[in-house]
Order: C-alpha cells, then structure tokens, then sequence
C-alpha cells in the first residue's frame, strides 16, 4: 500500500488467497489485517471485502505507518510535510510555556538541553535528549491535547532528527536554537519565545534540505 502496490479503492485477495501469496499462516495475515484497519489503511465489509482506503484517511501519525510511508514514499515532500506540522505547533507550544508553565516543566526542559550539550558533536547521543527537549515544551503547555500529540509525533520528529543530524556538526550548531528557546520561555517572554522556536525550525529545515541532497551521506 506505502509503495502503492495496491493502490487506493483496490479490493484485496481474501485471506486464504494472501496467505498463499506471502507464504505464511491464515491467522498471521488475519492480524496483519487487523493491524492495517486499526491503522485506517483498509476498510472490511461483509460480502465486499476488504478494500484500500484513501491515504487521507490514514492514521498518518502512527509510528508505522510513518516508517512505511518515509520507507517508500517522496522523502523530500514527506520531510516537507512533517516540518510544515512542526511549524504550525511548536511556536504556539513554545508560547504557551512561556506563558503558564511551572517551573517544574520547564526544569526538566533545561534537563533535556544540558543532556543535548553533553552529547558534544555525537548525533546519536544528542538525538534522544533533542526529542526530549522539544516532547517537553510540549508538555510544559499543560495542554492535555497537546501532550497527546506530542506522544503521536515522535516517530515523526526522530525522522526529522535523522535528517537534520546528518550534517557534520549539525547537532552543535543547533545547540545556541535551542539554548535561546530554554531562555525565552524561562524569561516568560511568549512572542520571544515563539520567534525562537521559528527560527531554530528555520535551521532544521536548512539541515534537512542539505540532508536530502543527492551528496548527503
């Protein structure tokens, strides 16, 4: 389906047929159906079987279906799409912290940041702490839809991650962003603290176009 090999409004084989196919047990590919209609990848009906949904209908956000999707889709649009979404929420998040967040929340933002800074020039060790930092300005909004999201995003900020990190001594170079984001919301300054957030995106995404480039690693 992510590679389109069933395209859209296609009517699977029945399960009998599929299991022959990919030479496995009738039960493994009932449950790997059951995985992709939790997932809204498919829709069964009694007589009309099973049929693809259209990819609007898709539970984007699932860590799945997000790997499939970055696995076999165009990365360049999909990173495209997925920085747009970071943009529309992190500034207003980092805002709203700035506004009403305990000291608390925005101690263990500061946490995440110092573990960012002892992980030096090493991407793969900077990279939890990174989506630490930016799980907890989310949760420091105390916004309970928002701190849902922020759970549902993950896969698709370490995808992110993955590209932005790329760049030799990318993570370092980001670490001034995200200390300036830390400081602004510690100020209490909400539009401070959201052009912060706007121009540290701005840098992950100069990151990620460089990491899309045919000469990237």
């Amino acid at each position: 389906m992510a590679r389109n090999e069933w395209p859209e409004g296609t009517v699977l084989p029945g399960e009998v047929e599929l299991a022959e196919q990919l030479a496995v047990a009738r039960t493994s590919v009932r449950e790997a159906l059951a995985r992709l209609k939790a997932k809204g990848m498919v829709l069964s009906r009694q007589k009309a079987g099973t049929r693809v949904t259209p990819r609007v209908q898709w539970n984007m956000l699932d860590e799945d279906v997000l790997r499939w999707t970055w696995q076999c889709g165009e990365r360049a649009a999909f990173a495209h799409h997925l920085l747009q979404l970071r943009r529309i929420i992190e500034p207003a998040a980092c805002a709203l912290a700035a506004q009403g967040a305990l000291d608390a929340s925005i101690a263990v933002i500061e946490r995440a940041y110092r573990q960012m800074d002892a992980a030096g020039m090493d991407p793969v060790a900077y990279a939890g702490p990174d989506l630490e930092f930016h799980r907890a300005i989310l949760a420091a909004t105390g916004n309970p839809f928002l701190v849902a999201f922020g759970a549902g995003i993950e896969a698709a900020l370490r995808m992110s991650f993955e590209l932005s990190t790329r760049q030799p001594g990318a993570p370092r170079h980001s670490l001034p962003g995200h200390r300036e984001v830390l400081d602004a919301i510690w100020a209490r300054d909400p539009q401070r603290a959201r052009q912060a957030m706007e121009t540290l995106l701005g840098l992950t995404e100069a990151n990620i176009q460089r990491g899309l480039s045919p000469a990237a690693p």
